[in-house]
């Protein structure tokens, strides 16, 4: 999807000029797809056989960036400091492996394994499985990996895995859109869906108006706060103030909403030129020849680009490096939450 077509999708979803309402049609048929895959899940859920440590989805209803992979950034760290295991897994979006599942590697790079499960690797230094098929990338993870809980970043909707526990993450500034399903909007299961998750979490600090009533107990907000600048090429760190900012510098995003890191530079005080490319964007050796000069990026664009600026030796690409502040009493919830979790699959 290029990213003029995506922006004007999402303006349609969030928006008041919402012409992507002509696919009403197909949004009933995507209804029901939808619905028939979680009535299946829920039939199918009575006979399962647990696993033998805690799946932990982390998703959401929506389609686009709503903060997912700094949550599970957190989530980690938090976990760690609980003395346990964690391991990730992911189906990989944008990857290409030979083979499937597969283990990550330092020698993986993101156009074979994915962006996003190439950054939580390289960050978090804890196992990371790819697999369209998440119940394999699970059975490789536990074959192959000591843990004591697993995360699986994204999969709401992957009804092939069984969970233990679901988070879902949303973005407390769009919220819910139009609140219709895609095509129309930008829900991937109707709002309802939200009654039965363990936890939801929305950024911006803001609440959600449009989620059902039954879910407000089971929501709270997080906040992204930048860390430091790192040095795609060198990984030197610098605080966010040391930064010295150069005429004509750029910043890129190839995320799911390029905005809200727009937005993020601009809340500490980095005004430069915009340049947002689609989700998952795959940068090419040929797209260096515009990033001359200071440029600026997230850190999943980082992990795409950082062979480029090796190649190029461009020393003057910096990525921001952010963590999602998750509150204190969600904290409090989901390590009880899952200490129970843990006690009935050892018990």
């Amino acid at each position: 999807m290029s990213a003029l077509f995506e922006k004007l999708i999402m303006a349609s979803w969030y928006g008041p000029w919402q012409w992507t309402r002509v696919f009403w049609p197909l949004m009933w048929l995507f209804a029901f797809v939808a619905k028939k895959k979680r009535t299946d899940f829920l039939l199918a859920k009575k006979s399962a056989k647990p696993y033998s440590v805690p799946l932990v989805v982390v998703g959401n209803i929506t389609v686009g960036g709503t903060g997912k992979t700094p949550v599970v950034q957190s989530l980690v760290s938090e976990l760690k400091t609980m003395g346990l295991k964690v391991g990730i897994i992911s189906r990989g979006y944008g990857g290409q492996c030979e083979a499937y599942p597969h283990l990550l590697t330092g020698d993986d790079t993101a156009e074979q394994v994915g962006d996003e499960p190439l950054m939580l690797f390289q960050s978090l230094n804890i196992p990371v499985v790819v697999d369209p098929d998440r119940n394999q990338a699970l059975q490789c993870l536990l074959k192959n990996s000591h843990v004591d809980v697993v995360i699986s970043d994204d999969g709401m909707q992957h009804y092939k895995l069984d969970r233990q526990m679901e988070i879902c993450v949303l973005d407390g500034k769009r919220g819910l859109g139009n609140a219709l399903l895609l095509p129309v909007g930008p829900l991937r299961e109707p709002s309802e869906r939200l009654s039965s998750v363990d936890f939801v979490l929305h950024n911006q600090g803001e609440k959600l108006s449009q989620l059902p009533k039954q879910v407000m107990a089971n929501e709270s907000a997080f906040t992204i706060e930048p860390l430091s600048w790192v040095n795609v090429l060198t990984g030197e760190k610098l605080a966010i103030d040391a930064l010295h900012l150069k005429t004509g510098a750029k910043a890129i995003a190839g995320i799911g909403n390029p905005q809200k890191f727009f937005d993020s530079l601009r809340q500490i005080n980095i005004n430069m030129e915009e340049i947002p490319y689609a989700d998952h964007y795959s940068f090419t050796e040929s797209d260096m020849a515009d990033l001359t000069g200071q440029v600026l990026m997230t850190q999943k664009d980082a992990v795409k680009l950082a062979p480029f600026a090796k190649n190029t030796k461009h020393d003057d690409m910096w990525y921001l490096q952010i963590n999602a502040q998750l509150n204190a009493e969600f904290l409090v919830q989901f390590k009880a939450r899952l200490n129970q979790l843990m006690e009935s699959t050892h018990g």
